[in-house]
């Protein structure tokens, strides 16, 4: 029995680009949860740039299918999300700290 000839990369997945948002800027928290006591979660690195920086990076590549996440939602946090589907009409949706 031969093997089933293998897949091109793109076919098999898709990238979906994503913006997570913690009191209002761009970062990456790694372990716990926000509601976690204790030490809770740990920010692995915060961007210098604004979320609409990496909306238009997304937009200008093609990229679409992305999620704007708010770790919480502070009304910086909700700002830089509304901020960044702004730059990115269509290709952006938020998700988290929505209540």
């Amino acid at each position: 029995r031969r093997a089933a000839p293998p897949q091109r990369a793109d076919a098999a997945m898709r990238f979906r680009p994503c913006i997570d948002i913690h009191q209002g800027q761009v970062k990456q928290i790694v372990g716990g949860t926000l509601k976690d006591e204790g030490a809770g979660p740990v920010t692995n690195f915060t961007a210098a740039q604004p979320s609409t920086y990496f909306a238009e990076r997304y937009r200008e590549d093609g990229l679409t299918g992305g999620h704007v996440v708010m770790l919480g939602a502070t009304p910086e946090s909700r700002a830089a999300a509304l901020a960044a589907v702004r730059a990115y009409p269509g290709g952006l949706q938020v998700g988290g700290g929505v209540t």
